[in-house]
């Protein structure tokens, strides 16, 4: 039996998911793209290639489907049965920010005007495989590289494995200037195997509306409860740290994957923050785990102003809140200032714990 289909056999033994029919056959075409990844890494060069620094053409793999439907799990269990070394792993909209400003130092430092496969090349140096989860785009300067970029990406030896919830045809539509991005979506077709993870079973929406998403008083109990559904969702107890960049700063974030952040209180509203981490935090994860949110009274209406700025910025753009806190949102702020303000927050709150809401973003 081929390695990824045994990870995935084995983990629905041992009860940690269920049996999938579409999963399955995601796992049939990624195990057929490992094998020929492999094959062709395993390759030596020729002689003019090794001193010219160029790898074979690369292929690739489009995982798409709806949301919730385990495709993060499916790249887990493809990154995990492949060597490390060479294999990245990155958020789409990150990977984007970076390529920009690999861009703008190429500009900046004078080279000629084949921008994007110098950049290109300097990637292929360190990587073989560049793995994303959650390929959009709504942003016209990413719109108009991306088909040139993965070409460039691909020719210098670069395969490309992507999670979406679109299909290819459905990418960017109607954005500006789509006819410029056509010919990404003819290399998606032409150059990486499309595989749909089609169903109707969301597995986060699941556990979110099983297990909850508020989890009080502030103790042990609730901080194991909020691990382990970080854990489900993400397939990971502890990734360790990270951040993001915002306007210059970094905000730091606990653990977080390609969906999922675990951030503090105290990081996003004891600090001076505002909307514009809040936007930059949504923007890039789906589901923000918020810990250790204390009770706030008259004299705490500073952090107070902003957690409700960082409520209203995560409804508003339909992200789902997992919080741990000393109580329940409607005893959670005592004070005088902004009690309209708070009320209209706690209504938001529970509304953000409904399965519904769930069932319309996770």
């Amino acid at each position: 039996m081929p390695a990824l289909a045994e990870r995935y056999a084995a983990l629905v033994r041992t009860g940690e998911i269920q049996r999938d029919p579409a999963q399955e056959r995601a796992v049939a075409a990624m195990d057929g793209f490992r094998r020929h990844f492999l094959t062709v890494r395993g390759r030596t060069p020729g002689l003019i290639d090794r001193l010219r620094g160029r790898k074979s053409p690369a292929t690739g793999l489009y995982l798409y489907g709806g949301v919730g439907r385990g495709k993060t799990m499916l790249m887990d269990l493809l990154v995990a049965s492949l060597p490390p070394e060479r294999v990245r792993r990155v958020h789409f909209h990150a990977f984007m920010l970076e390529i920009h400003a690999r861009l703008k130092a190429v500009r900046e430092g004078g080279a000629p005007d084949d921008f994007i496969p110098r950049v290109a090349q300097d990637i292929a140096r360190d990587t073989d495989l560049l793995c994303f989860d959650e390929l959009h785009v709504n942003d016209i300067a990413d719109a108009m590289i991306l088909g040139p970029l993965f070409v460039a990406l691909m020719d210098a030896g670069v395969s490309v494995v992507a999670t979406s919830n679109y299909r290819p045809d459905d990418l960017y539509a109607n954005g500006l200037q789509r006819a410029r991005f056509l010919p990404f979506i003819a290399l998606i077709k032409a150059r990486m195997g499309v595989c749909h993870v089609e169903g109707p079973t969301d597995y986060r929406h699941r556990a979110l509306s099983e297990r909850g998403t508020w989890f009080h008083p502030l103790n042990g109990h609730s901080r194991d409860a909020m691990a382990a559904l970080f854990e489900t969702l993400t397939g990971h107890r502890n990734p360790g740290p990270s951040s993001i960049e915002v306007d210059g700063r970094d905000l730091p974030l606990l653990h977080a994957d390609a969906r999922c952040a675990w951030l503090t209180f105290d990081v996003l509203c004891r600090e001076n923050r505002g909307a514009s981490d809040y936007l930059a935090l949504g923007a890039v994860f789906e589901i923000v785990f918020l810990d250790a949110i204390p009770e706030m009274g008259e004299a705490q209406r500073n952090e107070a102003r902003r957690f409700m700025t960082l409520i209203d910025t995560l409804y508003d753009t339909r992200r789902v809140l997992v919080a741990r806190a000393a109580t329940a949102p409607q005893s959670l702020y005592t004070g005088d200032s902004n009690k309209f303000e708070w009320d209209r927050t706690v209504s938001r709150l529970l509304e953000m714990q409904s399965p519904a809401w769930f069932a319309h973003k996770a």
